[in-house]
Formats: C-alpha cells, structure tokens, sequence
C-alpha cells in the first residue's frame, strides 16, 4: 500500500501563516528609479508576509499574478505605475475586489529619510514581525471612507490586545486623512521604548557601553554629571506609559514607567 502524502504549503507555510493577509507588490510598465526604489521599500513595510524577492518580466502580464495569487495565499496585490501626471498606487483586494487607486503626490524613500536622521533605527529585527496599523481621521461614516479604511486595515494581520506579545510589535504604520485635501498620509515608523528618569550616564552602563573614566576622581562623577544630550532633550516630548510587560532593551521592566518614542 502506497504512503499517504502530506499536503504541502506553498513556501512551507504553516496554517496559522496562510490565515494572515499576505500580500505582492510590483510595479507595472516604465516607472523609473525611483518608482522603483519605493515598490521595494512598500515590500519592506508589508514584511514579513510579503513576496520580498518577488522579480517581474516585461512579459509579465497582470493575469500572471492573480493566477498564482490563490495558491500562495496572496490576498492583496498592490500595484505601482506611473503616467504622465503622477506615479500611481493600486490596492487590489483578492480574488474579487475590491480596488482602490490613490495618486501619489510625493514620496521619501527609506535611504533618504536614514540619512536625515540622527541615530537612525534600521534593523533586520525590526521586520521580523508585521507592524501596528494606526488609521487616524477617518469618517466611517461615509461609505467611501469606511471602504478604504477596511482595505487598508485588512491588507495586515489583526492583533489581539489581550494576548499579544508586546516584545513584537517593533514598528508602526500611520494612514491619516486629511479632509481639507483629501489626501492620504502614509508613514512608517519604528517604535522605541526608553525607561523614564534614567540619565544618559546610566543609560550608556546599562547598554554596556564602557565610558572613559579617565578623567573622573570617582564613578559617583560620571553618574551625577549631566550628560543631558538632544535626543534625551527629545524623549521628554514622548508620551510616558506604565509597561503591562518586560520589554527589550534596558531598564524597560513591568510596571516600570517608560517612554513611547516613534522614529522614521
């Protein structure tokens, strides 16, 4: 007798994989560097259930993709072309719709906005889990804006607030509305968290950054010194919270008081 055979995922997905949103992001005809560029920064957002490496040929038609589409597990395909007027972005909910088209007005890319930060946070950590989904300003109760506002949501998996694992949410994606323009801010940040009433000189024994101390009588100078810097000028603008859960980084214990700090 013959061994029954085990259905395989595709990617060697599991179950639980296959029931979260997963989604291809390609561009469509000449776009440009630049157009391109940003098909694969939108890949580095959608991570980690996103078609990273996916590559198109030029006689790649739209078909194609929809085709293999199913038996991946795709749900969402976002498309980017460019026209005369503006580069453009679709939003094709699979199989059966629906699509919502958005006319890009302006874009940064992620190695512009790395090179204007300070200390900017881009690591491969960060991607490990999806983000946080933030939709800020919308009326749902306009039935355009209740569509796009589900669109948008449902292109990510849902979070359970009463069992996550705080220690994976690392990054947050922002849609706001704005009605006087009717435009659409996308933004993209990662998510710090820094204990509260630490100073800098502690802060750095406590990432294990040995300080020289060559210049100090006694360690007690180093600690009392005020080694008040801008970015810690910064953190007193965030919003202070009292963590229900250990987090990484030091200092950041329950019930402990910390800062929420979003950067680019």
């Amino acid at each position: 007798m013959g061994k029954a055979r085990k259905k395989k995922h595709p990617h060697g997905s599991s179950g639980q994989e296959t029931a979260v949103p997963h989604s291809m992001v390609i561009q469509r005809g000449k776009v440009g560097r630049l157009v391109d560029a940003l098909v694969l920064d939108i890949r580095k957002v959608m991570e980690p259930y996103t078609a990273q490496k996916l590559k198109t040929l030029k006689n790649n038609i739209l078909k194609d993709f929809i085709h293999v589409a199913g038996p991946y597990g795709v749900t969402h395909l976002l498309l980017l072309s460019k026209s005369e007027v503006s580069a453009n972005l679709r939003i094709c909910r699979l199989p059966r719709g629906p699509t919502i088209t958005f006319h890009i007005l302006s874009f940064s890319l992620c190695k512009d906005v790395v090179s204007s930060v300070k200390h900017a946070t881009n690591t491969q950590q960060l991607f490990t889990h999806p983000p946080l989904i933030v939709l800020s300003n919308f009326n749902n109760d306009l039935p355009a804006m209740k569509l796009m506002a589900t669109t948008l949501q449902n292109m990510f998996p849902s979070i359970n607030i009463q069992t996550v694992n705080l220690s994976t949410i690392r990054r947050c994606v922002l849609f706001h509305y704005e009605q006087e323009t009717n435009t659409l801010l996308f933004r993209h940040y990662a998510i710090k968290v820094l204990p509260v009433g630490t100073s800098q000189s502690v802060k750095k024994l406590l990432k294990r950054q040995i300080p020289n101390l060559s210049k100090y009588q006694d360690i007690s100078d180093f600690i009392t010194k005020d080694h008040m810097s801008e970015s810690e000028a910064e953190d007193a603008t965030c919003e202070e919270v009292t963590l229900p859960q250990d987090l990484p980084g030091a200092g950041n214990i329950k019930r402990e008081q910390s800062a929420v700090k979003l950067t680019e």
